[in-house]
């Protein structure tokens, strides 16, 4: 995706005429070539279509400044819209009548799921487990709406630079912002798109802010496989595997602990179900566990990587973290060593130990 700086904005016109040459390296024969045509429609036509050529996007300023133009206005002015010039070379995306996209949105050409996929479903556990829809106003007083999943940096790095943000490109068609704040050891997946906020809320039914009385969507419900891969994206993100290879978590919707306890029990899932007045607290022994994580296919990497050492050499490593369990796994690291670190952590537990 084509990112334009906020402060390129208020360069002289001068200086933003040079930004296609400086900051995206575009040839400069190109780019008198394109200055070069006297029609202004057609001289924009090849500026968008410079930029599809090189980078597979288009983003309106740039094309003014490879065209030789120190304002989008023109564009406006020609096509009528942005968007008009953007449908000569993208298929136009149709949303549905209840969902109005932003022209962020339109402009990073954002997508919805046609239907309730399987990657759909697990991502709506996901955001169930570890996710956060927000409503604020910014700094100049204009709403806007966020999608956050939240993780552990030091367990859950991988898993959230590479299937997460895979998954949601997969989906929506879109990167996700990582912000990674190692003094609260907490790895955040960004997402700003109100047109994805609004299909979470007026197509799936979830919910913004407190997640008490959110729900798994109908839609998945209803379908055994969707259901599973639903619950795999709460168990990735909400979850543990304790040392034993038992799965154990809590939940605070009650919605949801009805939903998977349904879940489990269609499935053959033994599990104790502990309920308090704010939570319930689920314990999966070791048979379902993994059940589970062989046949619902969990994607966290910090419950894979225990799994798989247990597979190889019988033993979790309580006090390992996911880079270490990995490091074990793919040879790097002496099954001695990563004891001697195990155990010298188990005593002092707060003490943080590199390879």
């Amino acid at each position: 995706m084509i990112v334009i700086l906020k402060k390129w904005r208020n360069l002289s016109k001068e200086e933003r005429l040079n930004i296609p040459i400086k900051e995206f390296n575009i040839s400069e024969n190109d780019i008198k070539r394109i200055r070069a045509i006297n029609d202004s429609k057609k001289r924009l036509i090849e500026a968008a279509r410079l930029q599809y050529k090189l980078f597979k996007d288009i983003h309106s300023y740039l094309t003014t400044w490879i065209a030789g133009y120190g304002s989008d206005v023109i564009i406006r002015q020609k096509f009528g819209s942005t968007q008009n010039l953007l449908n000569l070379f993208f298929k136009k995306i149709e949303y549905p009548k209840n969902i109005s996209p932003s022209w962020s949105d339109i402009k990073r050409r954002v997508e919805l799921p046609r239907e309730i996929t399987g990657d759909l479903a697990e991502e709506t556990g996901i955001h169930i487990g570890d996710g956060n829809m927000y409503d604020v106003i910014d700094k100049d007083g204009y709403k806007a709406s966020s999608y956050t999943i939240s993780g552990d940096l030091k367990d859950e790095e991988v898993y959230h630079k590479e299937h997460i943000k895979n998954l949601i490109k997969k989906i929506y068609g879109i990167n996700t912002t990582i912000i990674e704040r190692p003094s609260k050891n907490c790895i955040d997946s960004k997402i700003k798109s109100r047109l994805i906020i609004e299909f979470k809320k007026k197509i799936l039914g979830l919910i913004s802010g407190n997640k008490r009385d959110i729900k798994i969507p109908e839609q998945i419900i209803k379908d055994n496989e969707l259901s599973k891969r639903c619950a795999a994206g709460i168990i990735d993100t909400d979850f543990s595997i304790t040392n034993s290879l038992a799965i154990t978590g809590k939940l605070n919707s009650h919605f949801v602990i009805e939903q998977l306890s349904k879940i489990f029990t269609s499935n053959n899932i033994q599990f104790k179900l502990t309920r308090y007045k704010d939570y319930g607290r689920f314990y999966i022994n070791k048979d379902g566990a993994i059940k589970i994580i062989r046949e619902w296919k969990l994607n966290n990497i910090k419950h894979i990587s225990k799994y798989d050492c247990y597979k190889r050499f019988k033993n979790t490593f309580p006090h390992s973290t996911t880079l270490e369990r990995l490091s074990l796994l793919n040879g790097k690291l002496e099954i001695e060593k990563l004891k001697e670190i195990c155990k010298i952590r188990g005593k002092r537990p707060e003490q943080d130990l590199n390879l």
